[in-house]
């Protein structure tokens, strides 16, 4: 066997190794580095060699046309490109072999010349490996027919040495120097393309391996030269995940063949940067998708162009959402009525969710009813205005009355709308979102958004309208209070003004009938203290109402002592405010009467006092017992008007005082306001 230059070549892994002669002297030490050495450079070859990416395509002969050159310059019946693997050699080129090798394009290490020429890093000739004493064993020689040999080493640009390019023949044949060279010649060519192969074997892999989607693109132009679409020369894995189209349904294909009906805008936009020569950004929707992609377009050179991308929907939508919120919170500012702020309402929600009918409408509670006056429909969706039962759809009202936002995926499968979804069918709906307003516990609204389509509600869209509902009842709340404010002010204004009329009648009548200033002083003042008596009570609820029982009570609390000479009783129920101020006087006026001439003058006397509702109207009575006889007055005092006519009218009834002998007597009947529920008095 012969080397490089014709010199002779020791293969054999015993006494010599690599062609160098050892002397058992040299000791087993200097074996086991040389040994190790080459383990650690084998190693390292392989490890190169599989870096590279050759072996991934080495099935498909790639470097076939190197091989057939071999065999016509060489004159050979069969040439290969090996690449040398742990334990076997592949068949990165070949040509003439005979079958099975040719299909099966490798072979075992017993069958490979080629591992020595890698192992030398050098060329290696072997005229006849019959005669060989390390290669006349090798399989290759009996299953191949291979009998001459020449080869040279195939390196990668940082020097590994991974394969090698041979020549073989048949027959014994001597290499000349001439052979060599020419074979050497070839084997650079070979490096080189290698080169440019995992050059672009790695760019492959980053163009596969990148987050982005990237398109390499040809635009096509009609008879006129004007660009009417472009084809798709190259997409990455990225693309299909992007765009949601399988792989290999889109390369030689239109941008309009895979996306028909897509906007003109994606094709002109990059039929400008082709004739601009200019690059662009782009954020846009592909509307068939319902995607939006923000990227960059670039010319390189002729007709095509580059494009890469990413999805940015979530992004979009986002700030899309953001956007509403902040709308409405502008809009909520400055609305007046609860109509006006649920339209404002569906408005964001219309922004901030993708829906084919959005609306509201105002809730019967108690019916379970609601009655939409007007909703926006995308084109091909019928509207619902009108009256609607809620069970007619489903059971999800019990929800929407907790106030529980509803968000049905597919009314077809939800358990709350399955067995009714033909009601659904007849409205075109099949997913529905539906957000409550609830007033004093009590669902008063609904803004609803229903698809065409089954729809699976995202978080962010889940959080985007409750945030919308947040929003709404909190502008309705505010609405309430401040006119509640309002009701509040008028209120307290109409009382205020009562109150002052009141005071004013009391103070002239009963200065005009004292006997002198010191008793009129008195008078007026016990009857205003009666009156802020009332007023604490109405101070305590809201000023509009208040309990009888409590009016009754604060009445006659500075009259009340340990004997319980004053017995009192009746249902609660609510006064008004002018009715519990004249309540309030009544019982004062006869109190006092009581004390200074009547059943409370003496030690026996008793008083009794009773409400109550008989024939549908109010009825309440004051009665004596046990005092002093009573007589008559020669005339009747400002007290006697003000409990009989006065005090009556705010019941819009009468009241009367009988002089009975045996103790006086008042009764007032009249309207009362609502009875309260009955409750121990």
């Amino acid at each position: 066997m012969r080397g490089s230059g014709g010199a002779e070549v020791d293969l054999r892994q015993g006494d010599h190794i690599f062609g160098k002669k050892r002397t058992v002297g040299q000791g087993v030490t200097t074996r086991s580095m040389i040994e190790r050495n080459w383990l650690q450079r084998r190693s390292d070859r392989i490890e190169a060699l599989r870096r590279s990416g050759l072996l991934e395509g080495s099935s498909e002969n790639a470097f076939g046309s190197f091989t057939d050159h071999v065999r016509e310059v060489l004159d050979v019946p069969v040439a290969i490109v090996t690449l040398v693997d742990e334990n076997r050699q592949v068949f990165a080129g070949h040509s003439g072999l005979p079958s099975p090798w040719d299909e099966r394009g490798e072979t075992p290490m017993t069958h490979s010349f080629c591992q020595y020429v890698v192992d030398r890093g050098a060329p290696l000739s072997v005229p006849d490996a019959r005669q060989d004493d390390v290669l006349k064993t090798n399989h290759a020689i009996g299953d191949i027919g291979v009998i001459a040999y020449l080869g040279v080493p195939l390196t990668l640009p940082d020097g590994a040495v991974i394969g090698a390019l041979a020549a073989i023949s048949d027959s014994r044949r001597i290499w000349t120097d001439a052979d060599e060279r020419r074979l050497l010649v070839i084997a650079r060519t070979v490096e080189r393309e290698m080169a440019v192969r995992i050059s672009e074997s790695r760019w492959r892999s980053i163009f596969e391996q990148l987050a982005e989607g990237f398109i390499l693109a040809r635009v096509l132009r009609d008879e006129s030269g004007r660009v009417v679409d472009w084809m798709y020369e190259e997409v990455n894995s990225a693309w299909h995940q992007l765009v949601g189209v399988e792989p290999g349904m889109v390369v030689g294909r239109t941008v309009r063949e895979v996306f028909p009906g897509i906007e003109d805008e994606w094709v002109m936009e990059f039929a400008d940067v082709v004739e601009t020569g200019e690059p662009i950004r782009f954020t846009r929707q592909v509307g068939s998708l319902g995607r939006w992609y923000d990227g960059a377009a670039q010319p390189i050179g002729g007709d095509r162009f580059t494009v890469i991308f990413l999805e940015v929907t979530g992004r979009i939508e986002q700030e899309r959402r953001q956007t509403a919120l902040l709308t409405l919170g502008d809009d909520l500012r400055d609305l007046t009525s609860v109509n006006e702020i649920v339209e404002a309402a569906s408005r964001a929600i219309a922004k901030g969710v993708v829906a084919d009918r959005i609306g509201f409408g105002t809730v019967d509670d108690r019916n379970e009813t609601i009655d939409i006056s007007s909703d926006w429909c995308a084109r091909g969706m019928v509207s619902v205005t009108g009256r609607h039962s809620f069970r007619s759809f489903g059971s999800f009202v019990d929800d929407l009355k907790q106030g529980r936002t509803v968000a049905i995926d597919d009314v077809n499968t939800d358990p709350r709308t399955a067995t009714t979804a033909e009601a659904f069918t007849e409205i075109q709906t099949r997913s529905l979102l539906n957000l409550p307003i609830v007033e004093a516990q009590r669902l008063v609204l609904i803004v609803y958004a229903h698809g065409m389509q089954p729809h699976a509600w995202t978080e962010e869209e889940l959080r985007f309208v409750q945030q919308v509902g947040d929003s709404t009842q909190a502008a309705i709340g505010r609405l309430r209070a401040e006119d509640g404010r309002r009701l509040l002010n008028q209120e307290l204004a109409h009382r205020l003004k009562n109150s002052l009329a009141m005071v004013q009648a009391i103070a002239t009548q009963t200065l005009r009938q004292a006997q002198s200033m010191e008793e009129g002083r008195d008078a007026i003042s016990a009857r205003l203290g009666a009156l802020a008596r009332a007023q604490d009570i109405l101070t305590g609820t809201d000023f509009v109402e208040a309990d009888i029982i409590e009016v009754v009570g604060a009445a006659l609390a500075p009259h009340l002592t340990p004997s319980r000479r004053i017995d009192f009783g009746g249902p609660h129920g609510s006064l008004t405010a002018q009715q519990a101020l004249g309540i309030s006087l009544a019982i004062h006026e006869l109190a006092t009467n009581a004390t200074k001439y009547g059943a409370l003058s003496n030690e026996t006397g008793r008083v009794c006092v009773t409400w109550g509702e008989e024939a549908e109207r109010f009825v309440f009575r004051w009665i004596e017992a046990d005092g002093p006889p009573v007589h008559p007055p020669e005339r009747r005092g400002f007290g006697s008007k003000l409990i009989e006519r006065i005090v009556a009218s705010y019941f819009e009834g009468e009241g009367r005082i009988d002089f009975d002998p045996a103790g006086i007597r008042f009764q007032l009947t009249g309207a009362f306001g609502h009875k309260m529920p009955d409750k121990p008095a």
